[in-house]
């Protein structure tokens, strides 16, 4: 076969959506190739450092695999989100499953012979919770501005779009219509895109710096009250942004309408510490998290799938078992949804978080509704709490997982029961290796979906200290 060809069939998909095939000792990982799928490949990169390479269907072998659908959205393939959606949703459930499975496999095969770690390869982990809703989930939209050429349609001019950016590239693929977000969400941002290029706002072009607006930013609440934030690269442009705000504020369903000033050039959409002005409306709007109302701005995280958040929350509050007298440390808490479900259930909860808007956030909403919950403005990788007794400790970290500091400060509070909440099944299973050398071992694990047509997953994991 042709050096730049290869026949390959995958037995596995990535987490980009690509089928992934062995030939030759040589990993392929192929666009638009379902497991159990065949096709000729075209290669479009080889890695210098590693047996992989990654590239595109030429000609397909065979019949498609039973598990594939047609696609929801308009610019699926383009933009680089929801890089599943060619799957159908029982198997995107089960290869969810496969990906956790496959990662404490490996975990436990690179532990030494009989030592704790191994265990993991032996946890019954349970089916994959499905998400409530597959469609119009998301409670949150993130658009780039940009240009789309005309011309090639008869158009005079290039027209203003939101979308986002085309993967390994930094050309704008417009997303309005998008199945994923929910409905007002894309309603909001159609009007957006309409009512900048109708006040003739340029989109920022980042290798020149020029230009005005650079994203967009669309949330929503569970009322389907809308903040919208609009990212310009220096304080002297928010003046600018006048018309678009006028015109958003007509918007029924638009409560808020706030400028984020971010010079950086590392591509981050809604900074810490960036300076917020607002241009309508309230700096927040307020969500319902954890059966409480909390105040959120452009910047704080929260779970983009409400519904699933919460069902992800109760379950982390039944495997605490909190009940009046539980002593719970909350660590990266952010607003607080797990802090408060376990306030809810009559624990006292020490809760931790770096961000200080969330941090902020959560204090408030606890003095509002009288929660037993303290909240320390910290860095979880590095707090002590010395002669604190914990019965239960709860780690939520960012994907990257725990630093070895971060795993002391876990093991230092020695609890009885801890809870390792995931949305990295690789550092999940890098971390519960060392947590298990540090004394606990695995009794349950509970994966949720809460992002539909993607490859992420969740992962719930407790463990008891021997």
């Amino acid at each position: 076969m042709d050096s730049g060809k290869v026949e390959v069939t995958a037995f596995s998909l990535d987490p980009q959506g690509a089928g992934v095939g062995v030939v030759d000792g040589r990993e392929y990982h192929i666009a638009d190739l379902l497991p159990g799928e065949r096709a000729v490949a075209t290669l479009d990169h080889q890695s210098p450092h590693r047996a992989v390479a990654w590239g595109s269907v030429l000609r397909r072998v065979g019949l498609p695999s039973p598990h594939r659908v047609t696609p929801s959205c308009p610019a699926f393939g383009r933009c680089g989100g929801c890089t599943w959606q060619h799957l159908d949703y029982p198997a995107q459930l089960d290869t969810k499953r496969l990906r956790v499975l496959d990662a404490f496999a490996a975990a436990a095969q690179a532990a030494p012979a009989g030592s704790a770690a191994a265990q993991l390869a032996n946890i019954d982990l349970a089916p994959v919770v499905p998400s409530p809703r597959r469609w119009g989930y998301r409670n949150k939209g993130k658009y780039v501005a940009g240009l789309r050429d005309t011309a090639k349609s008869g158009g005079a001019s290039p027209r203003f779009v939101l979308g986002a950016y085309q993967p390994r590239s930094h050309v704008v693929v417009e997303t309005l219509g998008c199945q994923v977000v929910e409905p007002v969400i894309d309603e909001v941002a159609t009007w957006a895109a309409g009512a900048a290029g109708a006040a003739g706002l340029a989109p920022y072009v980042e290798r020149t710096g020029a230009g005005l607006l650079r994203y967009l930013v669309v949330r929503a609440n569970h009322d389907g009250d809308v903040l919208v934030g609009a990212v310009v690269p220096a304080r002297q442009d928010v003046a600018k942004l006048e018309p678009l705000a006028s015109a958003l504020a007509r918007h029924p369903a638009v409560r808020s309408v706030l400028a984020l000033v971010n010079a950086r050039r590392d591509g981050s959409i809604a900074p810490a510490g960036a300076q917020v002005v607002t241009l309508s409306g309230d700096d927040k709007l307020v969500e319902r998290v954890a059966g409480q109302e909390v105040r959120v701005g452009v910047g704080e995280f929260l779970q983009v799938n409400r519904e699933q958040a919460e069902a992800m929350y109760a379950a982390v509050a039944e495997l605490a078992a909190a009940r009046p007298g539980t002593r719970a440390v909350d660590l990266y808490s952010g607003v607080g949804g797990i802090a408060m479900a376990l306030a809810g259930a009559g624990a006292q909860v020490d809760a931790v978080e770096l961000n200080g808007e969330a941090a902020a956030a959560l204090a408030e909403v606890s003095r509002a509704a009288g929660l037993p919950i303290t909240v320390h403005h910290a860095d979880a990788q590095e707090l002590r709490l010395p002669g604190h007794h914990a019965d239960v400790v709860v780690v939520n970290p960012p994907r990257r997982g725990l630093s070895r500091s971060g795993q002391r400060a876990v093991l230092d509070l020695a609890p009885r029961r801890l809870l390792y909440v995931s949305c990295g099944p690789e550092t999940l299973a890098q971390d519960l290796s060392a947590l298990c050398q540090g004394g606990y071992r695995v009794d349950r694990a509970l994966p949720f979906d809460l992002m539909p047509g993607t490859g992420q997953v969740e992962t719930v994991v407790s463990l008891e200290r021997q």
